[in-house]
């Protein structure tokens, strides 16, 4: 009896490192959980911490998250996580622009104007994200919603996402909520293949 329960515990043990190995690419994998098995999923969920004035931020959104939005299409589901480092009202604005189906607009713009247009952490600033609200027709959001339970709920629980993980730089790209990649387009394309039932060539 005792030597059967000591082969099912190794079996046990063994399963998810066979699902583990079998996904290849650059990444480590959140601590006790595992991965899911390779060629399991319909669509990849794809969690992306960033913050609002983090340059690398910005160019991966740009670039590599843009990328594997065109390749994979809705077999990939990119997750904004805005850490909300310098302040939250950004983060709060991208939440509230999302359920009008704007978050992507209006998180570009923030990003432009960071950076392209150099205002810096000026744009952590109430009247420069009621102007991006404006440029985007949410006045009215804006000045009902900023501070509204749901919003500051959705920014927190963004916040705790990363801080749970023990993130501490961005971005940091997580697929599935447990492995955490490194974020070259290359690598993260060689992940999600691995992972979805049908993978895009």
């Amino acid at each position: 009896m005792i030597k059967r329960n000591l082969l099912i515990f190794v079996v046990l043990l063994f399963i998810p490192m066979t699902g583990f190995s079998a996904i290849p690419g650059k990444y480590e994998v959140m601590i006790p959980f595992s991965p899911p098995a390779a060629r399991s999923l319909d669509q990849v969920t794809v969690h992306v911490v960033f913050a609002f004035d983090c340059g690398h931020c910005y160019n991966f959104h740009r670039n590599q998250q843009k990328a594997l939005k065109q390749k994979f299409g809705n077999k990939v589901r990119l997750i904004g996580q805005p850490i909300g480092w310098r302040g939250q009202d950004p983060g709060r604005l991208y939440f509230l622009a999302e359920e009008q189906g704007k978050g992507e607009a209006v998180l570009m713009m923030i990003f432009d104007f960071l950076f392209d247009k150099g205002l810096g952490v000026e744009m952590f600033k109430r009247d420069k994200l009621q102007f991006v609200a404006q440029m985007n027709g949410l006045t009215e959001e804006f000045k009902s919603r900023m501070d509204s339970p749901e919003i500051v709920s959705k920014m927190r629980k963004s916040m705790d996402y990363a801080k749970e993980r023990k993130i501490d730089s961005t971005p940091t790209v997580v697929i599935e909520n447990v492995i955490f990649a490194e974020r070259d387009l290359g690598n993260l394309i060689t992940i999600i293949n691995a992972l979805l039932k049908k993978p895009v060539s």
